[in-house]
């Protein structure tokens, strides 16, 4: 049994052992103390916790008494509900609980929006600005529907909403104004904001739909010119990629995910766009905004890899949606090689040979593909092999940027090829001057080696600066750094802040240890290196030295 199961049933054993845990108080003054009822809700709050929406609303659904009579049960109910892609179900629910419920936000909220799926426009204009939130950036989108649902009636001088359209943040409003004056088919007011969001440096997605509105009337070589200089701004965006590559082969399958002539599929955008803004700020209600960008345009396929990336980040669970998988993989050779990628990861394979077998030599993307490899071979510690995959990138003779020497540095100084290390993370540092992540792992290699130390420490120095002081294990290169220099009041400073703000590495804890132990805190340098064997990932011949330190203490060289 594993430990979720565990504390499940321990959870419901508890609640079920005591008499006021197991009580529901109605409105009425009824009282239930029913065990299926608190299993129920218990097990469906804690599948709704883990965003298991679909197992969530079912086991929910054995209790639907509650309705209407127990606020938390309801708003889980409910949102699962809409995740799960049962928005009219779930509006349903809200108009029969009116007389019960007022002011609740998202009841409110997807209240309006199923009046807006419904066509109902004017209702849903109404009640969306009923909303009250206090979020400015729900106040943002809340703007933005506000806006949308004005452009389709053309009752209204919808050229001139346009113009006016105002918002607090530059990128919302030009993508806004891009969409919609494409939708209404002014060309003037298109190619004015199609041209900003062109130039701009972000916005990769909406220089996609700008290259697919040209394939659609014919415009293949710009499209595909477009789609190129995309890439030079963003080169593993998937979207891009497969675009590029349906494209060259003339498919034109991937326009068929969006119509910008139609107004759901704008909505569908609108929900999908504001869904990331949220799932930035790490905010449940971007999977909700999620389900109803879907509920608005299905076709749109590749908008479900952020479900399938949900499931990644927010489970270990491998029990995957091998419909929605099928579905992601079919969508192209982009999509089929990441599924599988991150589904190897996911499932802690040894063996990728099958990844390695798909690959094609006349693969537009073959650089990426190759790197994926080297990066899951170095992740794995097999660092010859990770280095045979960057040796078949640097044959390819493509422009390679500060990461691909940086990550062969690396596999170099753990395979002990230190000059060819040292060679590797220059060119790196010579690409990218302010990538401390670099700085720091070729001044520490210098450190252990107990060479260039002066231009280490100044390199460190500049490393911590660039961090912004932020990052435990570079004040620890710097404070190991002054140790070596003999300057221990220095190096017990700055150790004790990264001892402080690493908590999880043993290396960082070792060298706070050895510090304490030369300023003669001897019982401080011990219970240190104590917690340091405490840890999941210390490496058995750091634990072995410091096991000695614990029994005989620092020797320390003259």
């Amino acid at each position: 049994m594993n430990l979720k199961k565990f504390l499940i049933i321990c959870s419901i054993l508890f609640a079920l052992s005591t008499i006021e845990a197991t009580a529901f108080i109605f409105k009425n003054r009824t009282i239930i103390h029913s065990d299926d009822y608190i299993k129920n809700y218990l097990y469906g709050s804690i599948l709704y916790d883990e965003n298991k929406h679909n197992l969530a609303a079912k086991n929910l659904d054995k209790i639907n008494e509650l309705t209407g009579r127990h606020i938390e049960y309801d708003i889980k109910y409910i949102s699962s509900l809409v995740i799960n892609g049962k928005l009219g179900e779930a509006a349903k629910i809200i108009s029969e609980t009116e007389r019960v419920y007022s002011d609740i936000f998202l009841f409110d909220f997807i209240k309006s929006v199923n009046f807006l799926k419904q066509k109902k426009y004017e209702v849903a204009l109404s009640e969306i600005k009923k909303i009250k939130s206090n979020d400015p950036l729900f106040k943002e989108f809340q703007n933005s529907l506000i806006f949308w649902i004005k452009i389709q009636d053309k009752k209204k001088n919808r050229l001139n909403e346009i113009k006016e359209y105002k918002s607090r943040y530059l990128s919302i409003g030009l993508i806004n104004k891009f969409l919609s004056s494409y939708y209404l088919g002014n060309l003037k007011l298109y190619n004015d904001y199609n041209s900003k969001v062109l130039n701009s440096n972000g916005l990769i997605r909406y220089q996609i739909f700008s290259a697919w509105n040209e394939k659609k009337i014919s415009n293949h070589k710009k499209a595909i010119d477009i789609l190129e200089t995309a890439l030079t701004k963003n080169d593993r965006n998937l979207l891009l990629k497969q675009s590029i590559i349906d494209f060259k082969k003339n498919n034109n399958q991937i326009l068929s995910f969006y119509d910008p002539k139609k107004f759901d599929d704008n909505i569908a955008e609108i929900f999908y766009l504001f869904s990331n803004l949220y799932k930035q700020r790490d905010d449940e209600f971007s999977n909700l905004l999620l389900s109803l960008s879907l509920e608005f345009n299905d076709r749109f396929l590749s908008n479900h890899l952020a479900s399938f990336e949900n499931h990644l980040s927010d489970s270990k669970s491998k029990n995957f949606n091998y419909l929605l998988i099928s579905k992601l993989k079919n969508i192209g050779s982009e999509y089929r090689w990441y599924i599988d990628y991150q589904i190897a990861i996911h499932e802690e394979k040894e063996n990728i040979k099958f990844l390695e077998k798909s690959i094609v030599a006349d693969d537009l993307f073959l650089k990426d593909k190759y790197f994926d490899l080297a990066n899951f071979y170095r992740i794995k510690k097999d660092y010859q092999l990770a280095l045979n995959y960057y040796e078949k990138i640097e044959k390819l003779n493509l422009d390679l940027d500060w990461t691909f020497y940086y990550f062969k540095g690396i596999c170099h100084e753990r395979l002990n090829m230190w000059d060819m290390s040292e060679k590797n993370l220059k060119k790196s540092i010579s690409l990218s001057p302010k990538q401390y992540s670099v700085i720091n792992y070729l001044a520490y290699s210098w450190l252990e080696r107990e060479k260039n130390i002066d231009e280490a420490t100044e390199m460190l120095e500049d490393a911590v600066k660039l961090s912004k002081w932020e990052l435990g294990y570079i004040i620890d290169s710097l404070g190991w750094a002054y140790f070596l220099q003999k300057d221990f009041d220095k190096a017990e400073k700055l150790l004790k802040i990264a001892y402080e703000k690493t908590p999880s590495e043993s290396e960082v804890y070792d060298h706070y240890g050895d510090v304490l132990w030369v300023q003669n805190k001897f019982l401080q340098a011990r219970y240190v290196w104590k917690n340091a064997l405490n840890l999941e990932n210390i490496d058995p011949e750091r634990e072995k030295r410091i096991k000695d330190k614990i029994v005989n203490g620092l020797k320390i060289s003259e």
